[in-house]
């Protein structure tokens, strides 16, 4: 099946557009998939452009996104270059522009050129992504289905984090990064120092029970799959165990290796994606067209 790739622009007043790239199949699609990418990351990252063919492939429209203050430019949408915006992200940002997205995709005439908006929607979300998923999955329900407007049919996490708050540092760490006003992280891969402002952390515990994962996993309806590898180094597989306790309609993949980002890598020079991945896909593929993932 040939894929066609068009580009996406979401225009919001008084903020930064949104962009990113579809994945369209040429027979009417199956449903619509959303995939946000994690932290550090962005929409080109390794192999998420091959995973937009692959689900493409299957019939489904799938749209990769980047985050406004991901780090990148849009002239440069797969480097860290912006390192300000980097600074001035945050999860609540990153909600309200996922929440834009969704809205897009289901009000009519917003999105004329790539065709119908009904039917079953997927939010597809790797590890922060994973977290943000679960929130709008929830939250944009609440705002659309009361007005009559379609809202997430699905949810599907990859490697995500079960709880934000506890992902910030502690004790003596806080309180530096409350004195001197940012806290540096290195971006190993890039080897750049990177930068949260302390507005990074005030911002989520003013508006945390809004953050609230858990909260939103069990307010979310429809059915969930959240796929993680035992051995991930970065978000403990426990995560995944917690976020299926919380669903009301949950099921559960464990791959037993491929590390955080189910051994794909940047930069992804490989003509297939490794087994492990499309393990993952073909779970997520039939869970989506069967209500259920590979026995």
């Amino acid at each position: 099946m040939t894929i066609q790739h068009l580009p996406f622009h979401l225009e919001r007043k008084a903020n930064r557009p949104i962009l990113g790239q579809w994945h369209l199949p040429q027979t009417p699609p199956k449903g619509t998939i959303l995939f946000l990418h994690g932290y550090k990351g962005h929409m080109d990252w390794g192999a998420w452009s091959q995973v937009g063919d692959t689900v493409a492939h299957a019939g489904w429209r799938f749209l990769r996104i980047n985050f406004s203050h991901n780090g990148t430019q849009p002239e440069n949408p797969a480097s860290f270059v912006d390192l300000e915006a980097f600074a001035e992200n945050t999860h609540r940002r990153e909600l309200e522009e996922a929440n834009d997205v969704v809205r897009a995709i289901r009000v009519p005439s917003a999105l004329h050129e790539v065709g119908p908006h009904q039917g079953p929607l997927a939010i597809l979300g790797h590890s922060r992504g994973g977290g943000i998923a679960c929130l709008v999955a929830a939250e944009s329900n609440s705002a659309l289905m009361p007005a009559g407007i379609e809202g997430v049919s699905h949810l599907i996490t990859l490697a995500s984090v079960a709880d934000f708050q506890e992902r910030f540092p502690k004790g003596d760490a806080l309180k530096a990064w409350e004195k001197e006003g940012r806290m540096e992280v290195i971006n190993h891969r890039t080897r750049q120092r990177l930068q949260h402002n302390w507005r990074f952390y005030t911002d989520f515990q003013a508006h945390a029970r809004r953050l609230n994962i858990q909260d939103a996993v069990q307010r979310f309806t429809g059915p969930s799959l959240f796929i993680h590898c035992a051995d991930d180094p970065a978000v403990p597989v426990e995560h995944a165990h917690r976020l299926a306790e919380w669903s009301p309609h949950p099921t559960l993949f464990i791959a037993e290796k491929g590390g955080h980002t189910f051994d794909t890598k940047e930069p992804w020079n490989e003509s297939s994606l490794p087994a492990v991945m499309q393990a993952a896909m073909k779970t997520a593929l039939r869970f989506l067209e069967e209500g259920r993932a590979v026995q």
